[in-house]
């Protein structure tokens, strides 16, 4: 059965499949990214570290002083923090390791933020190969877990908040819309037709397609009328997907870490603390709750 994991302002909430909550991990705790894979699920707790989830014990890995942005998985206890400034570890059985050949990809000193350093938002994992995503920084990729790094930046606007995988094939979302790659971030280019709200944030593949979220803006920018958030489907995953909105009728934002999707199942958080479900692979969704805590990732488990 597949539950839905929600990383909230008071803790890590599962519920079943209809939206209910079956119990809650660090209760009245800030929990601030969630990752599933096969009967793991990691957590990093605001001001308390990253923690790993095998079966029903939970265990702390270390990072308890760092500001962590986003975790995940590779399987076998082993972990991937991203935090701020950016840097990305590794947690497990040995202990933290930073992987700081990082710190020599090109570009790395002209890593900021608009607030000041830069952060690692984004993770992926796929075998002794590494994809990270800096905001702001772009994007770089690692082939022997992380020794050695590439930027991959060619035509990328370097505000990254989201990247995804398929062979050479990349989805980013940027705070200048979303872009593809085919060659694996060596060229990218843009591909926001049809999303009409420029700053893109979630990002999830379905069995065929890919949905997005989006912002008028990042949130020192909402107005009065909240973030005027919406959702988009593809007519694709390939080089140039055209989008649809098809969802609007929700109040927050759905965050970079709030989108996730497993075959026709999509699910999204909102900092309005609502959730919202698709069954039909976001071709339409629906508001399954409205009276959860303001939401920081989810993931899907089971």
């Amino acid at each position: 059965m597949t539950h839905v994991l929600l990383a909230t302002e008071a803790g890590l909430l599962r519920l079943d499949a209809s939206g209910s909550t079956v119990d809650v991990d660090f209760e009245g705790i800030d929990v601030v990214s969630v990752a599933a894979l096969g009967d793991e699920v990691a957590a990093a707790v605001s001001g308390g570290g990253v923690w790993l989830r095998t079966g029903g014990s939970w265990r702390e890995l270390g990072l308890r002083d760092a500001t962590v942005w986003t975790v995940a998985l590779a399987g076998a206890d082993e972990v991937y923090a991203g935090v701020e400034p950016a840097a990305l570890w590794r947690l497990g059985g040995r202990g933290p390791e930073e992987l700081s050949g990082l710190a020599a990809v090109a570009g790395h000193d002209d890593w900021h933020s608009p607030w000041g350093p830069a952060d690692l938002s984004t993770i992926v994992v796929d075998g002794d190969r590494l994809l990270v995503g800096v905001e702001l920084g772009g994007v770089a990729v690692s082939h022997d877990r992380g020794a050695t790094w590439e930027a991959r930046n060619g035509g990328l606007f370097d505000d990254v908040h989201v990247v995804l995988a398929d062979g050479p094939l990349l989805y980013a979302t940027t705070g200048m819309g979303c872009f593809v790659s085919l060659d694996e971030g060596w060229r990218w280019s843009w591909a926001s037709d049809g999303i009409d709200r420029g700053y893109t944030l979630g990002l999830a593949w379905t069995d065929d397609a890919a949905v997005v979220s989006a912002a008028s803006g990042p949130p020192p920018l909402w107005e009065a009328g909240g973030p005027e958030a919406a959702i988009y489907r593809s007519s694709s995953r390939g080089r140039e997907p055209r989008w649809e909105r098809v969802f609007d009728a929700f109040g927050g934002a759905v965050e970079r870490n709030c989108l996730q999707a497993r075959d026709a199942l999509v699910v999204a958080g909102t900092t309005d603390g609502e959730l919202l479900i698709s069954r039909d692979a976001g071709r339409t969704f629906s508001v399954g709750r409205s009276d959860l805590p303001a939401v920081n990732a989810v993931a899907l488990a089971g």
